[in-house]
């Protein structure tokens, strides 16, 4: 309870903690993260980066740190000059360069909490946490005890490569009154001060002609990139800059980023926005004619059946709803996580004109499994480490908003997620449909499904309507109640006849888009009853999503029948059986899919 009670003051964790404590309080977060005067105006953004607009500005071009604040904060805070350390984090990838650009945060807190969570690890390795406590000497840190300064070091630092207190206090004689010949405390002003305003240490070392020589390096290195290369002739050239805050450039020179963040980017490296991402295995483009959706059967064009579907993570959290685009969802899945909370993904294959999408949260390994029959982009915000191996496997496209399983991995596409102001984190987490087009863009991601991943026999569909009055044992099912199977948000469906769908309810209210009002309405439920088990200590799950020998309920026209389901490859649709062994009939319309925890009860009535 003493961690829980830090977190809800001071969230600094990304998806790993937001995994561990799935929800927080509704709360102003105490700590400010403060944006460095010298950094870059919004004005500079459109000026340096030859546009307006913030989705455009590639991470490609940006360090990570600077990023972090153009990819998080809100559209309409954008050039102010503070964000909350929350809107950082989710895209921060090396504490050491975020701190140099100027950032401060309650150092007490963040110090005591990583202490203590560090402690509960028993020994085992957490890179982000690990690399996150050894940066807290940083000199940046608001409330931390007074830096201890030599006259070459400060805080075991070495500068000696860049300062000579004489030479600096040479070219700033405004120092001679208030600091005089005082070796330390001319150092301690050049690192907390002169850096940030680009001022020489020493002779020999000309921070200017240093960031020339990066800034070059850096494009080049843009210029020869797949994610440039891949916008095509005519494309605007990069600007090729390194960084926008001579901090950065005096840490690259003195080693301080060795913990995470390279100094000069190589091809393929992460300022390339994660190129061998773009390297992800394409085996040649599916083809389809007009006629039925594969989701639905409902009539569709040639381009709408070629498109690939996204794969979006959604949360039940009650002060998460209602969810921007759910409404969409021709396909949607719920299925348990740890903290005795479900958590949905919804398949959404006409998504190109939503301006918010989500919000977002975190992936599990078995909604991967779950997602790859249908050749989706996965659209998450981080996972956990049981994704590893999978996740970054070359046949998944995926944009996650942090690192991709929570503690490790790539956060492919992270710069164009967004947060909105009217809600607090986690539940504030969006993308929008121009930018996961700019995303895969960048990544080379293709957005029409794939031949040989893409299996377009998914469903069997009713020629007419299948209202189960020839199935034997059918029963009535006018409500269906999964308060067992998903104990916290309570879900019902109740059978409308008017429209033939049954309408979700979720907290005991409807379950609606923020986006239209809409109740959320499904021709088909189905329940398919699934082997689990608990992973580890903290709760985590693991289900068997491929299987022969399970079973499971079909609700549909307010009837239901025992089904028995199949699924025997990651690619190989999921098949539904009646207890004959013949191929239950879809009625045309959207489709929810209950992954039950075998054992639990479901009622209806």
């Amino acid at each position: 309870m003493k961690l829980l009670k830090k977190l809800t003051v001071f969230v600094v964790c990304s998806a790993l903690l937001l995994s561990v404590f799935p929800a927080f309080p509704k709360t102003a977060f105490a700590a400010t993260v403060v944006r460095n005067t010298h950094f870059t105006t919004l004005n500079e953004m459109k000026t340096k980066l030859q546009s307006s607009d913030s989705q455009a500005w590639s991470p490609a071009y940006l360090t990570e740190a600077e990023n972090a604040y153009w990819s998080f904060a809100p559209a309409t805070s954008l050039g102010s000059t503070a964000i909350t350390l929350d809107m950082a984090k989710n895209n921060y990838r090396n504490l050491e360069m975020l701190l140099d650009n100027g950032y401060t945060m309650d150092y007490n807190t963040l110090s005591a909490y990583c202490a203590e969570y560090l402690g509960k690890l028993n020994g085992n390795p957490d890179a982000f946490y690990n690399e996150l406590y050894s940066c807290l000497g940083n000199p940046y840190l608001l409330n931390k005890p007074e830096a201890k300064v030599t006259a070459t070091t400060y805080n075991g630092r070495d500068y000696s490569k860049v300062f000579d207190p004489a030479f600096y206090l040479a070219q700033n004689p405004e120092l001679q009154s208030s600091i005089g010949n005082n070796p330390p405390e001319l150092l301690r002003h050049f690192v907390e001060t002169g850096i940030g305003q680009g001022k020489s240490g020493n002779a020999s070392f000309n921070v200017a002609a240093y960031a020339a020589t990066m800034d070059a390096a850096v494009k080049n290195n843009q210029l020869s990139s797949a994610s440039y290369k891949s916008l095509g002739a005519g494309a605007a050239p990069p600007v090729g800059r390194y960084s926008y805050a001579w901090a950065n450039y005096y840490g690259s020179y003195l080693g301080h980023y060795s913990a995470g963040a390279q100094t000069l980017p190589s091809a393929g490296s992460s300022s390339d926005q994660n190129a061998a991402s773009a390297a992800k295995t394409v085996t040649g483009t599916y083809t389809a004619g007009a006629g039925k959706s594969v989701y639905t059967n409902e009539p569709v064009s040639a381009a709408a059946a070629n498109v690939r579907p996204l794969a979006v993570m959604m949360p039940t959290d009650k002060a998460a709803q209602p969810s921007y685009g759910i409404s969409r969802a021709d396909v949607l899945y719920e299925i348990m996580e740890e903290g005795n909370i479900s958590r949905q993904m919804a398949i959404i294959p006409s998504w190109q004109d939503l301006s918010r999408i989500g919000n977002l949260r975190s992936c599990r390994l078995y909604y991967i499994y779950a997602a790859k029959e249908w050749d989706p982009i996965l659209i998450h915000f981080g996972g956990v480490a049981y994704m590893k191996g999978v996740i970054d496997a070359p046949d998944i496209n995926n944009l996650s908003g942090t690192y991709e399983y929570g503690v490790g991995g790539k956060a492919p596409g992270a710069g164009y997620f967004f947060r909105s102001s009217d809600r607090s984190a986690p539940h504030n987490a969006y993308i929008s449909a121009s930018g996961i087009q700019k995303a895969c863009t960048t990544l080379g991601y293709p957005v029409t499904l794939r031949s040989g991943y893409y299996n377009p026999s998914h469903f069997r569909f009713a020629s007419g309507v299948n209202d189960l009055s020839s199935a034997p044992n059918a029963a009535a099912a006018n409500t269906i109640d999964l308060s067992s199977v998903f104990p916290y948000t309570h879900p019902t469906f109740t059978y409308d006849a008017s429209s033939g769908l049954y309408k979700k309810n979720i907290h005991g209210g409807a379950h609606t888009d923020a986006i239209n009002g809409k109740q959320l309405a499904f021709a088909n439920v189905i329940i398919q009853n699934t082997k689990w088990e608990q992973l580890d200590k903290k709760g985590y799950l693991g289900f068997n999503m491929l299987d022969t020998t399970e079973d499971g309920y079909f609700f549909t026209k307010g009837k239901c029948i025992h089904i028995n389901w199949k699924k025997t490859g990651d690619y190989t649709p999921t098949r539904y059986y009646d207890d004959s062994g013949k191929e239950i009939e879809l009625n045309t319309g959207k489709t929810y899919i209950g992954i039950a925890q075998k054992g639990k009860k479901v009622s209806f009535r």
